[in-house]
């Protein structure tokens, strides 16, 4: 089925069929157009190499050294924190809650601020950790 736009033609000499020939009235007749513009074609060439299905190349030893390189100084007390730590604070606010545990914390708790920080680190330093890791064994540095 083609999806080619239609046009009507009144025109005697382009309708020449029976109806028209018999009859000899103008009719309205239906006229396929060619599309205007044509797709272009793409050549697509295979590398011959097959995808890696362990792209990630996941080394757990990276995995516990930076848990450990994220939770270490995150133990660390800081002055932006009034003298407590990172880590102190996440777990102290994670007591406080589930203190009342069937209802779960506000949105303008604390505790989302130190939640969201502390892992957004975590999963910084395991990225960058895997980065570095990876790099190193492929040569790149």
């Amino acid at each position: 089925q083609s999806t080619a736009p239609l046009t009507l033609h009144t025109d005697k000499m382009a309708m020449l069929t029976r109806s028209s020939v018999v009859a000899s009235r103008p009719t309205l007749a239906v006229r396929r157009v060619a599309p205007v513009s044509r797709a272009r074609v793409v050549k697509v060439a295979a590398s011959g190499q097959a995808f890696d299905k362990n792209w990630l190349k996941a080394d757990p030893t990276v995995l516990a050294i930076s848990f450990l390189g994220w939770t270490i100084p995150s133990n660390i007390p800081v002055s932006g924190f009034g003298g407590n730590s990172l880590f102190g604070l996440l777990n102290a606010s994670i007591g406080e809650q589930l203190a009342h545990f069937p209802t779960g914390p506000a949105l303008t708790d604390k505790f989302w601020v130190y939640l969201l920080t502390w892992h957004i680190g975590l999963f910084l330093t395991m990225f960058l950790g895997q980065i570095g890791v990876q790099g190193r064994k492929q040569g790149y540095w």
